[in-house]
């Protein structure tokens, strides 16, 4: 019993903290799009950069904004874009895809507690296949995701 409840309570922890975590844009100004190409440390709006910029747009690198929360991988204009990892305040973590700012394609989403959802993103939300797994790495639960739910075990 004790087992079953323990699996139901980080199930919905896992399932419910993946919306709760927004994805931060990329501050820009005028400057910044006549920036040579090339690797640039710099602060803008309490973020700091060390990016690598071509034709006038971010393409990959380090970002802290104000909060402390992080990215480290690619970019693509004012949004993370590519593969990389991105870490909230909170301790969680995404690493996998972006697109557009937001969780598309394969990643993983760690919690601070060290529980993990990891399989398919769609505009930012759970969607295809994926898995759920404890603190410890055991698979709690797996099965085919649509918008954020569970719709196949």
């Amino acid at each position: 019993m004790k087992k079953a409840l323990l699996t139901v309570l980080l199930t919905v922890g896992v399932l419910l903290s993946a919306g709760a975590q927004e994805i931060k844009t990329l501050p820009t100004n005028q400057e910044t799009a006549s920036l040579s190409d090339g690797w640039h440390k710099f602060e803008l709006q309490g973020a700091t950069f060390d990016v690598e910029v071509l034709g006038g747009s971010y393409r990959q690198g380090n970002v802290t904004w104000f909060d402390g929360t992080t990215y480290s991988g690619g970019l693509s204009g004012a949004f993370v874009s590519g593969r990389g990892t991105y870490t909230w305040t909170s301790g969680s973590r995404y690493e996998g895809s972006f697109k557009n700012g937001q969780r598309h394609g394969k990643g993983s989403l760690i919690l601070k507690n060290g529980q993990k959802w990891s399989g398919k993103w769609k505009n930012d939300k759970k969607n295809g296949k994926g898995k759920v797994f404890d603190a410890d790495g055991a698979l709690i639960k797996e099965g085919v995701w649509e918008n954020d739910k569970l719709v196949v075990k």
